[in-house]
Parts: C-alpha cells; structure tokens; sequence
C-alpha cells in the first residue's frame, strides 16, 4: 500500500509525513510536533512520524539514559563480546522507537558476522553453516538485523528442534535462515506486533525490525524438499504501519502488517467484530478519530482509515525491559556501566509503577560497597532496616544525586541535598522538589 501526501491528514492518528531532511510536507490535524516518544515509520522516500498522544518524557530520560549506558559498555569491549552487545543494544533502541534514519549503515558480511556470534550465545549447540559468496550490498541497521537473524535461528531450534541452520542472503537483499524439517508443517508462532497481544519475544521483534527499516518478515515455511525457512527481505521499501482503507464494510486497500494482525480483516474482505463497531462508529462523527479496543479510525471522505495503534510510550518500555531480558545470553557490560544500566533498568520498572525492590541484608551489604565503588561515590553509615534497598539503585541515586541514606519507620529514604531538586532523575520517579525519595519497597 503506497500513502500519498494528499491522503495523510485522513490517518486516525497524530502524525506527519516528512521528507529526507526532516521538513514536514503533510499532517494530520493532530500533529503538534514531534515530542518523546514519536515513532518513525518508512514512507516511500520519507519517513512517517506518529507521535504519542500523551508524551511521557520521564519514561523516556530513563530509556535514552539506559541505551547510552549499553552503547558506552560495548564500545568499552572487544572482538566478540563487542559485537553481540552492539547486536542487542540495536535492537533494543529499535525496539524503543528511536529512529532508523539514526541507525548505521552495513554491508551483508557484517550481518552475518554479527549474527554468528550473537547465535553461539543465545542457541548453544546449533550448527551454523553460511552459503556464500555473500552479496556485496548496503545495508540499513546491520546490528539489528543480525537480531532478526538470531531469533529466527533460535525459534527453529527450540520449536522445530533443528540441528543446525544456514544463512543465505540473496538479491534484494534478503535474509533467510533455513533449516531442515523434522515436521511435516511448521509450528505456528502465536505472536503479534503489539506488546499488549502477545507473550513472547523473538517473531514479535522480527516483525517490530522489519516495521521499522520498511522490510518484510516471512514466517517459517517449506522452501524445498524436507527444508523450511524464514525470511527479512529488505528489497522495495513498504510503509510497516497496520493501516487499512475500508469501503462499504470492505477492506479496499491495506498494508502487509495489517494483513498480518490476526484480528484483521484481509484486504478484500468484510470487516466483522470490533472492527465493524469501529467503522460505525467513525461514520457518526466524521472527521473525528474514534477508538476501540487497540484500533482507531477516521472517516474521510466516504472512506474510513483504520490503524493498529503504534505502541509508545509505557508500551515500548515494556518491549524494551522484555527484550533485555530475553537477550541477557548477550549481555556483557564492564563497569561502571553494568552497574548503571541494572540499577536504570530498575528505575524503569518502578517509573512504570512497579514496585520498589528490596533485597536480603546479606546481599545488600556483599553488593552496595562495590556498586558504590564503581560509581566513584563514598558509601554511607550502613542502615538498620527491616526492607533493604536495591544495592545498585541506591548506588546509583547517592552517585547522581547527593545526600544521604536514612531509616524512617521500617523503610529505608534517600534525602536529596537542596541542589538536586531540579535533577531530572527525580521527575522522571515522580517526586517533587525537596522531597524524600522512599527506596524501598511501599514506595
């Protein structure tokens, strides 16, 4: 599906086409700007920017501070411990929204090196074989589609028990990993774009990468006598929003991540369900977005717009924490940035309303003096508390902001001096100025 300039102010979304160089040729009547949290999607020769309909700037400090830490702890490795933190590090800053356009730029052979090492981490045991000579192209966000390449090897290994795979890359370029089959169909991956939809990890990131660099994703399937494979073909660039174009109750035009949805209509066919009240919706108050359930839609002009909501904000943290746990086989960080990028991953959690972390007090006393240590910073007359912070953490807040641990109660506090109060880091876990700031947990 090609989106045109004239057809962009009828998407139900806050959202604007720009050109190469960032200016902005059309808009929806929405768009305010871009802010924390916009989302960039391949458009032809542009890019299409979805802004978030809340911002949440907080969430945001703390994802850019924690890429900047796993960034800064690859570039301070070397030789294959390098590669598969840069490896993650992409996906997860794809994963997070930032933008491709930001991303660097690789030939094939990098693509594979990097995948190779990423998959002796995370498939232990599993075969690899290269088919060469490897085409000599350019590539977007290499790191990230070794990503790619590394869950589609895993998922053969653990759902269709495969021995061993083979990287191929052909014209276009495309990315296959192949393997032989033990089934006489593929197993069913049961996933979906939107973070809300799903329960795993691995094709759901496939999907996200290929969204992302205007790719397509092809899930497993058989590609010859007892072999299946799957695929991430670069070639024309498509636009990787879930958008549709319904007329009389009928898919008219529609993405291939739309096709892709389970819970959509196909293109030529009647839209039932949610997506008929949503349509009905729309056309009682043309020109308005409405909602339902994940969707929104417009109607414009006798046809009404229909999109899977781009996950921001909350969302893309949550995809975020649920990747760098998925990949921790990858992680491998010196210090200080081991330190800072668990104690921000924390921080995250509990900016997103989980609770505070306590640990035992034989721990917190092994862990804090070294967390301490790492972060240059003097640790503090040892707290009697019944609950004990998170070592790190409170590594972490002590290093940036100052002041002093205390016990309150049961609970342990941290007590900002009077210059922290416009520390970002503080907003960003909801406190106000001069206030104590509870570590533990009840906070």
């Amino acid at each position: 599906m090609r989106l045109e300039a004239g057809e962009v102010p009828a998407l139900p979304l806050p959202a604007a086409l720009v050109d190469p160089d960032g200016s902005v040729i059309s808009h929806t009547p929405e768009w305010a700007g871009r802010c924390p949290g916009t989302v960039v999607f391949q458009a032809g020769q542009g890019n299409l920017l979805v802004s978030p309909d809340a911002a949440t700037p907080e969430l945001d400090l703390l994802m850019d501070r924690l890429l900047t830490e796993l960034r800064d702890a690859a570039d301070g490795l070397d030789g294959d411990e390098r590669r598969r933190m840069r490896v993650m590090t992409a996906g997860l800053e794809l994963v997070a929204g930032r933008p491709p356009a930001h991303v660097s730029h690789g030939t094939a052979e990098e693509v594979v090196a990097s995948a190779l090492t990423a998959i002796s981490a995370r498939a232990q045991g599993l075969g690899v074989q290269v088919v060469g000579p490897l085409p000599r192209v350019t590539v977007p966000a290499p790191a990230a589609l070794a990503l790619a390449l590394v869950q589609l090897a895993v998922n053969a290994q653990r759902h269709e028990n495969a021995p061993l795979v083979v990287l191929r890359v052909d014209r276009g370029p495309t990315f296959t990993v192949e393997w032989p089959a033990s089934t006489p169909e593929p197993v069913r991956l049961s996933t979906h774009r939107h973070v809300l939809r799903r329960a795993g990890w691995g094709w759901g990131y496939v999907q996200m990468v290929a969204d992302a660099l205007g790719a397509t994703a092809l899930p497993p399937a058989p590609i010859g006598p007892g072999t299946r494979g799957a695929c991430v073909s670069l070639g024309a660039p498509r636009l990787g929003l879930p958008l549709a174009v319904i007329q009389e109750e009928r898919v008219a035009r529609s993405t291939q991540a739309w096709d892709q949805d389970p819970q959509c209509a196909g293109f030529g066919r009647v839209v039932d369900g949610v997506l008929a009240r949503l349509v009905a919706e729309a056309s009682r108050q043309p020109g308005r977005i409405v909602y339902a359930d994940l969707y929104r839609a417009r109607l414009n002009r006798r046809r009404t717009w229909v999109v899977l909501t781009p996950e921001s904000g909350s969302t893309r943290v949550r995809d975020l924490l649920a990747g760098l746990q998925h990949e921790r086989a990858l992680w491998r960080a010196p210090e200080p940035h081991a330190t800072r990028a668990s104690a921000l991953s924390t921080l995250l959690q509990v900016a997103m309303g989980d609770p505070w972390p306590s640990v035992p007090p034989a721990v917190f006393a092994d862990v804090f003096p070294a967390a301490c240590a790492s972060l240059g910073v003097a640790p503090p007359e040892p707290v009697d508390a019944v609950a004990y912070p998170e070592p790190r953490v409170t590594a972490l807040l002590l290093a940036e902001l100052g002041g002093q641990l205390i016990r309150q109660g049961e609970e342990a506090w941290l007590v900002p001096p009077p210059g922290a109060a416009a520390n970002p880091l503080l907003h960003a876990l909801g406190t106000t100025s001069g206030a104590w700031l509870k570590v533990g947990p009840g906070a």
